[in-house]
């Protein structure tokens, strides 16, 4: 029996003290399609489950994608050797922890949640043919206060006292957003490599805290109904603002565009998207920029032109400070 439970047992890295990466030429060719240029690789195979594992380290983030494959029943050994808070998106299927001396706790397919983390193991089963994409960012708490200082709309967020034991620290999971769904599916089909790679994941990593922590200061404010009666309007608005994110649009603009008030319009879109749509909209006209000059290779000049600035003095400094990088004149 014993032999059998420990088969059965599949430890699940979601943090390591020194990484062993694998080289991609290891992975069955069906996997390599999922492959991050800049991620280092995990990858087991038995009869019982294969497991892909993507890692991405950034400054204070460590970034983990799991794909997880049961053939036969399991249970998933999710593995910390130090203290950690994990901000958790579950993807394709949902999953239930089996915490130790905590009731059991529900992963929902398409929710997040923040945990408190202490070192060790953090049972989850699951059953035969289940798979699951589980995506995390890691933060050690010895991070905390740079992260505040820097960013302080993080302060509420990170400033909350840390149960002495592994723990759910919010209220209730969240939706994933729309916004978090947009950075994700962003990380997962990077295709830069080296600084630029970093650079580029580093702030779609920071971005997917500041939503959430916009999520979870609002999470007990109820939803307008203006807000639901126009929901229809808000995703026009935010396919508009991706699609054409080479512009940069004003709540003046859009209200006029969409027979709004400004503040109704303001307040809708943040309440849908945890972001402010200037906010959203300087992010995609960022990410466009960025992609102009590194994918494209095209000049500063073009690039300023094709994403409505001014100048390219302009483009620089807001591009400099979005990316907290040096660009190449």
């Amino acid at each position: 029996m014993r032999s059998i439970l420990f088969k059965a047992n599949k430890l699940l890295l979601i943090e390591k003290e020194r990484q062993s990466y694998i080289s991609a030429n290891n992975l069955p060719l069906e996997y390599l399609k999922l492959i991050i240029p800049y991620a280092g690789l995990y990858f087991r195979e038995d009869e019982e489950c294969e497991i892909l594992s993507q890692h991405i380290s950034t400054g204070p983030f460590s970034l983990w994608m799991h794909d997880v494959f049961a053939k036969d029943r399991i249970t998933l050994l999710p593995y910390t050797p130090y203290h950690i808070w994990t901000l958790h998106f579950m993807y394709e299927d949902s999953l239930v922890i089996e915490g130790l001396g905590n009731p059991p706790y529900l992963l929902e397919e398409r929710e997040c949640n923040l945990f408190n983390l202490h070192p060790g193991l953090h049972p989850i089963p699951m059953e035969a043919n289940r798979k699951v994409l589980s995506v995390h960012v890691n933060i050690r708490p010895e991070f905390f206060p740079k992260l505040m200082r820097k960013y302080p709309v993080l302060s509420p967020l990170l400033s909350r006292p840390a149960p002495a034991t592994s723990s759910v620290l919010n209220d209730h999971p969240h939706p994933i957003s729309a916004v978090c769904d947009l950075l994700i599916q962003r990380i997962l089909t990077c295709q830069y490599t080296g600084r630029k790679a970093h650079t580029f994941i580093h702030r779609c990593i920071l971005d997917l805290l500041l939503n959430y922590a916009q999520q979870e200061a609002h999470a007990h404010e109820p939803f307008l109904f203006s807000s639901l009666e126009h929901r229809e309007t808000y995703r026009q608005i935010f396919k508009l603002l991706i699609e054409r994110s080479h512009k940069q649009y004003s709540l003046a603009n859009l209200s006029r565009m969409f027979h709004l008030p400004a503040a109704e319009l303001s307040q809708g879109f943040l309440q849908h998207y945890a972001i402010s749509i200037e906010d959203f909209s300087h992010m995609m006209r960022m990410m466009t920029a960025f992609h102009l000059l590194h994918r494209k290779n095209y000049s500063l000049s073009v690039t300023a032109d094709a994403t409505g600035y001014k100048d390219t003095a302009e483009l620089v400094k807001h591009l400099e400070a979005y990316y907290e990088c040096k660009v190449r004149k």
